[in-house]
């Protein structure tokens, strides 16, 4: 069976940016930790402090972006651009610590945790982790939305959205997502959204701090934004969305992706029916609540 060394970075990194929501200046940091600590939130808002380790288990929220949380009220948002860029760089292991309750959205896509990290350098440890793979296909539905995960050896998708817009109708894209493709053709692809969304959810004191510098705006008829990265930017962001909430599982995966309209909620549903499938001592060590020595010393700092 393949094994991967796991990884966490080598020094510590300090992101800051916009919270899409709240539209204040969220400073973020991403501390090395050992092997098996897995990625953890420490959430340290004025003299609040909360860990919220990322797993499946913690999930509370899909609904605009995926939110982990602790089941009482401390939560924290839109944490799939970060996890597909830690994902994708093969980071296993780190301790973030976080003075909000949402990732900065930086530029709306997933390429400045990518920067980030590789300039603060990444560090292998000896242990190693079995990526997950499926001997039968596994597949969610909602309605006519739909995610499949299909037998293979490497990593790839099929993914296909249909918005009632004129130039979202019917796109489409299969590639393969090695390290090289995702970091070049998908995690630079900017979250996407509609302008009368925009402002009606801004009406509600939501997505106060989208912009253009963070987000691809769709007018009824076209884009509000100059220059696109790739004419297909919208659904490239959708595979990328669904690497960083497939992350959760906290484990390498390999597989045929094939997507049809699908969204945060079918990614962790499709997430959940994967991990159901892995039996014995992998199960619980991997859906293990147990919060790591490293992580408890750094949150009692």
């Amino acid at each position: 069976m393949e094994q991967i060394h796991r990884k966490t970075l080598s020094q510590s990194i300090v992101l800051q940016g916009i919270g899409l929501h709240s539209g204040k200046t969220v400073t973020m940091k991403i501390h090395p930790a050992l092997a098996g600590n897995g990625i953890i939130f420490h959430q340290m808002r004025q003299l609040h402090k909360a860990i919220i380790p990322v797993s499946l288990d913690h999930v509370v929220d899909t609904s605009n972006a995926t939110t982990i949380g602790d089941g009482g009220s401390n939560r924290v948002q839109t944490i799939e651009h970060m996890l597909a860029a830690l994902h994708t760089l093969g980071i296993t292991d780190a301790d973030i610590e976080i003075n909000s309750f949402e990732v900065p959205i930086m530029d709306g896509s997933a390429k400045p945790f990518m920067e980030a990290v590789l300039s603060a350098g990444i560090t292998e440890h000896s242990e190693t982790v079995t990526p997950i793979t499926v001997s039968t296909p596994i597949w969610v539905v909602d309605g006519d939305k739909y995610l499949v995960m299909l037998p293979s050896d490497e990593l790839k998708v099929t993914y296909s959205i249909d918005f009632q817009h004129p130039l979202l109708r019917g796109q489409s894209f299969t590639t393969k997502l090695n390290e090289t493709i995702l970091t070049e053709e998908i995690l630079p692809a900017r979250t996407f959204g509609f302008l009368k969304d925009v402002e009606a959810l801004q009406a509600r004191g939501l997505a106060l701090g989208g912009s253009l510098d963070n987000a691809v705006v769709l007018t009824e008829e076209g884009y509000l934004n100059e220059n696109l990265r790739y004419e297909n930017e919208c659904v490239r962001h959708k595979i990328l969305d669904l690497i960083g909430d497939l992350a959760v599982m906290g484990r390498p995966f390999r597989g045929h992706l094939i997507a049809s309209k699908a969204g945060h909620a079918l990614d962790i549903s499709l997430a959940k029916c994967i991990m159901s499938k892995v039996t014995g001592d992998e199960l619980s060590h991997f859906k293990s609540k147990r919060i790591p020595h490293s992580a408890r010393k750094r949150a009692e700092k």
